[in-house]
Parts: C-alpha cells; sequence; structure tokens
C-alpha cells in the first residue's frame, strides 16, 4: 500500500514530464491544448486532485503556457513580496551600520578603560569656574 506521501511525489514526478511534453508540444495521453484539462488528462490525474494537491505546479504550468497577466491575488502578493525584499535590504544595511557603531565604542571603551587604569596617567584637578 502506498502512502499519501509517495503518491504525492509520484503525481509530482507525473506532472514535470506532462508539462515538459505540453510545452515541448509532444503530448501522449492529451488532446495536446495547454489547458489544465490537458494536464490532468497528461498526467492522468483528476482536475479535482490537481486543484486541491498541487496548486503550485498548476501556477507553474499556467504562468509556463502563458495563462495570461497575473490575478490581481497574485499581484497583490507579488508587490508584498517586492516590498518586504526591498525592507529585508535596507534593515541588512541599517544592521550593518549599528554593527560597525558598536565596533567603534567598543573600541573607545577599551582605550578609555587601559587608559583609567595605567599608572602613569595624570590626573588633573577639576577645573574651578570662575564667579563673574
Amino acid at each position: 500500500m502506498t502512502s499519501d506521501f509517495d503518491q504525492l511525489q509520484t503525481e509530482k514526478r507525473d506532472l514535470a514530464a506532462a508539462v515538459s511534453r505540453l510545452l515541448a508540444g509532444q503530448p501522449s495521453c492529451s488532446d495536446g491544448k495547454l489547458t489544465v484539462s490537458s494536464l490532468a488528462a497528461e498526467a492522468a490525474i483528476s482536475r479535482q486532485r490537481l486543484y486541491e494537491h498541487h496548486r503550485e505546479a498548476l501556477a507553474d504550468f499556467k504562468t509556463r503556457a502563458g495563462g495570461g497577466p497575473l490575478i490581481p491575488n497574485q499581484q497583490a502578493l507579488q508587490q508584498r513580496l517586492d516590498d518586504a525584499t526591498s525592507k529585508i535590504k535596507r534593515l541588512e544595511a541599517e544592521k550593518q551600520l549599528l554593527k560597525d557603531q558598536v565596533g567603534a565604542l567598543i573600541a573607545v571603551v577599551v582605550e578609555l578603560t587601559h587608559e583609567a587604569e595605567a599608572k602613569n596617567v595624570i590626573k588633573l584637578p577639576p577645573r574651578r569656574r570662575r564667579s563673574r
């Protein structure tokens, strides 16, 4: 008896082969049209199973087959992805700047600590304020 995981892996392999055949114009089990129905027939998988368990492969097929422009939800998700990518780059640059600043401050603290502990440092008396 095959597990669900094994079945999904087999279907993914069959789908990849079916997509390749359809895009190459060499169908073996369908009419060769670049449609979901043809893909299902070519991969020997029901359309319902395609939609339920292989959405990513289906979306990839539609894109590669020239299935038209992205639907609004996909456009919105792509925009969010682009915005997030830009924000990540900006935050990484800020993080590097802060790391550099922390490194410089550590060097100053170490230097001041060495100076304060040194035996040859002469401490000057505090300045007196002039009265006016």
